[in-house]
């Protein structure tokens, strides 16, 4: 079985560009309070990833082009750039704990009055239930955040869960041996087919969710797949509030990317089952040629973001 990345979907850009406008699939309901990445609805696994390096590159929304994006703090694999792959990053070395996992996760760069704050690192949930979620293929890219419903920002005290502000535009002032926390939430419901659209987002939809039972998913995209939830820490430097902005913009354009890249048939072994395309890890081994939905979470909506 193949995977593709749709045609058109390579935003073309000249010197001098800032950003590009794009459409984002968001969440028709969701609660923004739901704050998640703790296993999700009842399963999954965390991966931590320590920070790679950061560059003016974009491999998902600006392929090719070094320089022409806004600035990035980029966590897993230590080769990404605008040339990645799904191929190249399986060549690659990675910055997490689990060596099987060659992704590529990215955030726009923080700044706290001005000044940059490199991240710590990044922990990864992978939220998924039973033998039906099936694995990324190899080379999936998608891009989410800039909603109350996938993005927060929140403060983390060692040993405990972060407390998250309600809208993305509010970003909490973390006092003494707390530290600032940036989530962005992926959708768990996926096309089937696509590693990729031209808006980077709408070959993912979020399910209807309800405590205790699986994730539903919509006809439209049929197909389960890990529900991937990132979040980054930030030193003491970086204290939060009105002072934060990002290389993108202001804090509410907080979003995150990812590549996914794992090796063999490791992803779709964390989640014991053969998932719902083809045979057991046949999804985690195709397509080498290459967001947080609340209960109750239904449908999507389009929205025009800037990444």
């Amino acid at each position: 079985m193949s995977f593709k990345r749709n045609a058109g979907m390579a935003v073309a850009v000249t010197a001098g560009v800032a950003g590009v406008l794009i459409m984002s699939t968001l969440p028709a309901q969701a609660q923004p309070g739901d704050r998640g990445g703790n296993g999700g609805n009842g399963g999954g696994f965390v991966v931590s990833c320590g920070f790679s390096h950061s560059a003016s590159t974009d491999p998902i929304v600006m392929p090719g082009h070094a320089g022409m994006s806004h600035l990035h703090e980029f966590f897993g694999n230590t080769t990404t750039n605008e040339k990645s792959t799904g191929a190249s990053l399986l060549t690659g070395s990675t910055t997490c704990d689990d060596r099987q996992d060659l992704s590529a996760y990215w955030v726009p760069a923080l700044l706290q009055n001005g000044v940059r704050v490199a991240p710590v690192g990044a922990r990864v949930s992978y939220e998924g239930r039973g033998g039906g979620v099936t694995a990324f293929p190899a080379g999936f890219m998608a891009v989410s955040g800039r909603t109350d419903q996938t993005a927060a920002w929140g403060c983390a005290t060692s040993g405990q869960r972060p407390v998250f502000s309600s809208s993305v535009a509010a970003v909490p002032v973390c006092s003494g041996a707390a530290q600032l926390v940036a989530q962005i939430t992926f959708p768990q419901c996926w096309d089937g087919s696509s590693l990729d659209t031209a808006n980077h987002i709408s070959h993912l939809a979020f399910a209807t969710e309800m405590t205790g039972q699986a994730p539903i998913c919509p006809a439209s995209h049929p197909v389960q797949v890990p529900k991937v939830v990132l979040e980054v820490r930030y030193p003491g430097a970086a204290v939060g509030g009105a002072g934060v902005t990002l290389s993108s913009g202001a804090a509410s354009t907080l979003h995150a990317d990812i590549f996914e890249a794992w090796s063999g048939t490791s992803l779709q072994d964390r989640f014991g089952g053969r998932g719902q395309v083809g045979q057991r890890g046949q999804a985690g081994q195709q397509g080498q040629d290459g967001g947080r939905g609340g209960r109750g979470a239904r449908g999507t909506q389009p929205a025009m973001i800037a990444v």
